[in-house]
């Protein structure tokens, strides 16, 4: 019921601000009880997606108040069309944290680390021949990244940015060539972090996250204002970076 009441906010039937309907109509609409109506607001409310009062009722919160890197939200966002502004900073978190992290990874690395990305990068060798699923094997090697870089706090992130990347994967895998043009880049990504080379990790990672957001970009270009939107961010990062 949380799943179902969560995802119509997410789809803005009902706009921040406003109200839901009153927990009889809710039970009614959805076939069951006022106590499940009940610990689906309860649920919701934690995620910051409604503010619940007495006085007021229950209404809609605004975006920015959602909980965006709880797993159930990070979910439903990823079951709906992409927004341009989401898959922007989606990006730009990427940018934020994945280089450093190989980074990290080139120093700390272990021979089961190594193993464990090798492993991922052979499945998904796999998968481009038809043998299991390429974007499940993706995120197991991003994965396998951020533990390399043995960071507590990374660790932590580790779920949020698994979903995360899975969101935008499934996006870019549906880009001609996507993946089989990018399995070569992981391949170096690993090498270097094997061979203990930070800098050149974080540059082939920067690369891989910068093929992504051109796939991304021609993904979006059909929806209004979602290529100009993303190549205005890009302009500006060249400009900052120069």
């Amino acid at each position: 019921m949380t799943e179902a009441i969560g995802r119509s906010i997410l789809r803005g039937e009902i706009e921040p601000g406003h109200a839901l309907p009153v927990e009889d109509a809710l039970a009614a609409e959805h076939g069951v009880s006022r106590a499940v109506i009940r610990e689906a607001m309860k649920s919701l409310s934690a995620k910051g997606m409604v503010s619940v009062r007495p006085s007021r009722g229950t209404r809609v919160l605004p975006r920015g108040r959602w909980q965006i890197l709880d797993p159930d939200v990070l979910d439903w966002l990823g079951g709906s069309p992409p927004e341009p502004d989401f898959v922007t900073e989606l990006l730009e978190l990427r940018l934020m944290i994945e280089p450093e992290a190989a980074r990290l990874a080139a120093r700390r690395a272990t021979v089961e680390d190594v193993a464990a990305m090798r492993a991922a990068l052979a499945r998904m060798a796999a998968a481009l021949d038809g043998e299991g699923d390429y974007v499940t094997a993706d995120i197991a090697f991003h994965e396998a990244l951020l533990e390399a870089a043995h960071n507590r706090f990374l660790n932590q992130l580790g779920s949020a940015m698994s979903r995360l990347l899975r969101f935008g994967t499934n996006l870019s895998w549906r880009y001609p060539d996507a993946a089989r043009g990018s399995l070569p880049v992981h391949g170096a990504v690993l090498e270097a972090v094997a061979r203990g080379d930070g800098e050149e990790a974080a540059a082939h990672v920067l690369h891989l996250i910068e093929r992504h957001e051109r796939h991304l970009r021609g993904m979006l270009g059909s929806m209004p204002g979602g290529v100009d939107h993303m190549a205005r961010n890009s302009a500006d990062g060249e400009e900052n970076r120069s």
